[in-house]
């Protein structure tokens, strides 16, 4: 569905903040701000609308979840917005219900969700219909995610299932009298009062093919050493309408160094150099010193191919990424002074005066956001700008060929597999002994996370020992058939 009217965006919260006054000396004026708190900030992936706003109530459920102790609420913001752009293609909204459930908006997105789902071969694990659709897997969790959404409005008092109004079937419980109303909750005044219900979901669920359990490394795809090289070729060629070569780069360094889409987006300028040693990889520090986003703030080393490295180094130093720098410094100035603005319409609203406003200055260092790619605006990157860009290259290559079927996450799969093969044949290591060094290089919190591609590479060895296990007897028959013949 090509709908750009919603996207998701990412804000770093407090799951509890907590507001404290302060009073103005000369005016006597009563502030409000918030709190300064050493708490580690949540990430809250929330939906924006098509007037660029949060959507209501969707971010106050998506907030309310990282309350109720979510790390963070991505799997919840993508569920919504899948939701969310169904209703807009019909034309309604989240509480198009009636009496009968089967009519209700709430039916209507499972239908949607089981009319796209993607066929995958049992045996292989291969797509074989549908490759844009849902897995059975998502369509599950999204589904049950629109459920969890419909009974947080009932039990938060914003959208009332009545008999008149159910996305499915249900039943009215009482809240037990020991269950305590917050008094710091901004919908308590309305939770004292509520009913809760239990959800009849079972005829809605079931129509959903069961998840059958899959070995993570079976879920893998990295790419072919074939399949790569049309990849790389093609990021190379002058075939580039669709993205920019900053892009292309971009997907190159992730699939030579298995950076996960967040760390690509944030990867910092600071440390690319003009490379003095002819190593063949140039060690690299990411992380939370040099500004990465990397997984769990984790620091580790990467490893950037030496021609790569002077690609990087030509790229940072280039006339067309320093102009379109200064484009987004101006960019930021104007934003800066645009909220400045805003803000002095709101002081002079609430009857101060000119001389009380204290205007922020716009400070060059605090704004620099230190990525070493930009988009034409001068600005970072999205990770959804980088999804559309791998997506449109996909359209590209299967025009030639048409099996090439690779997503952003194949990417780091890649790295690992061909990372693993290389070293193990190099080395003349088992791939079982290399796990370590992966895990490191890939940013894990430990090897259980590793283990799926040295479980993949095992796979594929014993299905290529078997091949040639088969080989062998095959020849060996026909030579003594040839033998006996003459």
């Amino acid at each position: 569905m090509s709908i750009d009217d919603f996207t998701t965006i990412d804000v770093d919260v407090l799951s509890f903040p907590k507001l404290v006054t302060s009073v103005e000396s000369e005016s006597g004026e009563i502030q409000l701000s918030l709190k300064e708190s050493s708490k580690r900030k949540k990430k809250l992936t929330t939906i924006l609308g098509r007037n660029g706003f949060p959507l209501y109530p969707h971010t106050q459920f998506l907030y309310a979840q990282l309350q109720e102790g979510n790390k963070n609420t991505s799997s919840e913001a993508y569920a919504l917005l899948s939701f969310q752009r169904f209703l807009h293609l019909i034309n309604k909204s989240y509480t198009s219900l009636t009496r009968i459930p089967e009519e209700g908006v709430a039916w209507m997105y499972a239908d949607y969700l089981l009319d796209n789902l993607k066929e995958v071969d049992p045996t292989t694990n291969e797509v074989i219909k549908n490759p844009d659709g849902y897995s059975i897997t998502t369509a599950r969790l999204y589904m049950g995610i629109v459920i969890k959404f419909y009974k947080w409005l009932h039990t938060s008092g914003l959208f009332f299932i009545t008999r008149e109004k159910r996305p499915f079937e249900f039943k009215e419980i009482r809240l037990s009298l020991n269950q305590s109303i917050d008094n710091n909750d901004l919908l308590g005044h309305v939770k004292n009062k509520k009913k809760a219900i239990q959800v009849q979901t079972t005829d809605l669920m079931k129509r959903f093919p069961k998840v059958q359990s899959t070995p993570s490394h079976l879920k893998l795809k990295p790419m072919s050493y074939e399949d790569k090289d049309i990849f790389i070729t093609h990021l190379k060629s002058d075939e580039q309408s669709s993205f920019s070569d900053t892009k292309g780069l971009m997907l190159e360094l992730a699939i030579e160094t298995g950076l996960r889409v967040e760390e690509l987006v944030s990867f910092p300028e600071s440390g690319i150099h003009y490379p003095t040693s002819d190593s063949e990889v140039i060690p690299f520090t990411i992380g939370p010193a040099n500004g990465c986003k990397t997984k769990f703030d984790k620091q580790r080393t990467i490893e950037i191919p030496f021609t790569l490295m002077l690609r990087l180094h030509e790229y940072l130093h280039s006339d067309e990424r320093i102009e379109l720098l200064a484009k987004g410094l101006k960019r930021l100035k104007n934003q800066h002074e645009a909220k400045m603005n805003a803000k002095k319409e709101v002081h002079f609203a609430k009857g101060g005066i000119e001389e009380n406003f204290k205007k922020e200055l716009f400070v060059e260092e605090k704004n620099e956001h230190k990525r070493l790619f930009i988009n034409n605006n001068g600005l970072p990157y999205s990770k959804q700008t980088i999804q559309k860009c791998m997506s449109d290259i996909r359209s590209l290559i299967t025009k030639k060929h048409e099996n090439w079927y690779y997503r952003v996450h194949d990417l780091r799969s890649t790295f690992a597999t061909h990372w693993l093969r290389k070293h193990a044949s190099e080395r003349n290591l088992v791939f079982d002994l290399l796990v370590q060094e992966l895990a490191t290089l890939m940013g894990h919190e430990s090897t259980k996370e590793t283990e799926k591609y040295i479980n993949f590479m095992n796979d594929r060895q014993a299905k290529l020992n078997f091949a040639a296990r088969k080989n062998k007897v095959a020849r060996s028959t026909l030579k003594n058939s040839l033998s006996l013949g003459g």
